[in-house]
């Protein structure tokens, strides 16, 4: 079996944080904020939560609803 030597490369720099990042004093550095940056996760948006799941099941009923009316105005 013939065995390859692998190519060298040099190492570069892969990404540069954005030019608005040397302005930026708070927030975690230059990508934005941290994990320990971020606000506590309370479990306050258990309303928007119950919304969503009522609208998405509205519209689910909504699409089912027109979906068999065409079906029985079809056949």
């Amino acid at each position: 079996m013939i065995k390859f030597q692998p190519e060298k490369r040099e190492s570069r720099e892969v990404a540069k944080p954005p030019p608005e990042a040397i302005r930026r004093v708070d927030g975690g550095g230059p990508w934005g904020p941290t994990q320990f940056d971020l606000p506590d996760a309370d479990g306050k948006n258990t309303q928007a939560i119950i919304i969503v799941a009522l609208v998405g099941t509205v519209i689910l009923l909504i699409i089912a609803g027109l979906w068999t009316l065409a079906y029985f105005q079809l056949t």
